[in-house]
C-alpha cells in the first residue's frame, strides 16, 4: 500500500475513480469543457479576440499546463496529504489500472474556477486562455494513458516514456509527462 492512504481511503478513491465509464467519460466531458470554455470568447458567433490575441492564449493555455502539470504532480499529487495524492499513489501502485478524477467533480472545478477567474480578468481572454489550457490537460490525459499502455516505436514517445518510468521508479524525479522542459529548467530529470 502506498504511504499515506488507509485502506478505507484507497477504497473510496478506488469506487470513485476507477469505473471503465467515468475514465473514458472524462475525456468527453473534458472536450464539452473545453468547448464551453473557448465559447465564453464569442458572441452571437462573432469573436470577442483578435487573431493575435487567439494566438497568445492557445500559446500561453498550452504553456501554462505544462507548468501546471509539472508543480500540480510534484506537489498535491506527491507533496500534499490529500484524496487525490491517495488516487496518485494508488496508480504508483497499479500504473496499468485505469484511474481517473470523477469527472463531475472535474467540471464544477474548472466552471467555478472560470466564474471567479473571470470576475476579475476579462471573461473572453479568460475562456480562451482556461479552454487551451484544459486542453493541455485533455493531452496530458492523453499521453499519460499511452505512456502506460501503448507501445509505439518511436524514439520520442520512447524517450517521454523512459522519463515517465524513471518518475514511477524513483519517485521524487521527472514530474513532467507531455515534457521534460520544467524538469530540465528546475533540474528535477533524472
Amino acid at each position: 500500500m502506498a504511504d499515506g492512504a488507509s485502506n478505507s481511503n484507497r477504497d473510496t478513491i478506488r469506487r470513485l475513480s476507477s469505473s471503465v465509464f467515468n475514465y473514458w467519460f472524462g475525456y468527453v466531458s473534458n472536450i464539452t469543457l473545453v468547448t464551453w470554455l473557448a465559447s465564453r470568447a464569442f458572441t452571437g458567433g462573432a469573436s470577442k479576440l483578435s487573431a493575435a490575441q487567439w494566438a497568445s492564449t492557445i500559446v500561453g493555455g498550452l504553456l501554462l499546463w505544462t507548468l501546471l502539470e509539472y508543480f500540480l504532480h510534484k506537489w498535491l499529487y506527491h507533496d500534499i496529504e490529500s484524496p487525490i495524492r491517495d488516487g496518485h499513489f494508488i496508480h504508483h501502485d497499479e500504473p496499468m489500472a485505469l484511474l481517473g478524477v470523477p469527472w463531475y467533480l472535474t467540471v464544477v472545478v474548472i466552471v467555478a474556477v472560470y466564474y471567479g477567474l473571470s470576475y476579475i480578468a476579462n471573461p473572453a481572454i479568460t475562456g480562451a486562455v482556461m479552454a487551451f489550457t484544459w486542453l493541455g490537460y485533455i493531452g496530458y490525459c492523453a499521453m499519460h494513458h499511452a505512456l502506460h499502455h501503448a507501445r509505439w516505436n518511436n524514439r520520442w514517445f520512447m524517450n517521454l516514456r523512459r522519463h515517465h518510468l524513471l518518475h514511477h521508479a524513483k519517485d521524487n524525479v521527472n514530474w513532467g509527462i507531455t515534457t521534460d522542459l520544467w524538469d530540465r529548467v528546475f533540474r528535477t530529470k533524472a
